[in-house]
């Protein structure tokens, strides 16, 4: 299971995915899974992202369990 919450950035806040802030859209994406073990769950629970920028984190990470679900699910979901 891989669920997306939206909330609102902080100012300053900085996409996980791309390093870019939220500057001018303050929408930004929480995720949380059961894909990864429980260490990695708490450490994706407290990142945001731009919608679509999910995979980019999860792929520099190397879970590939999730990129798999990803990208099944389609990318510009998450």
């Amino acid at each position: 299971m891989l669920r997306k919450n939206t909330v609102v950035a902080p100012k300053g806040a900085v996409c996980f995915g791309c390093n870019q802030t939220f500057e001018g859209n303050p929408v930004a994406f929480q995720y949380e899974t059961d894909l990864l073990p429980p260490p990695e769950q708490a450490e994706l629970g407290g990142l945001q992202f731009h919608q679509g920028h999910l995979l980019h984190y999860v792929k520099k990470r190397g879970w590939t369990v999730l990129a798999e679900h990803i990208t099944a699910e389609g990318t510009s979901h998450f």
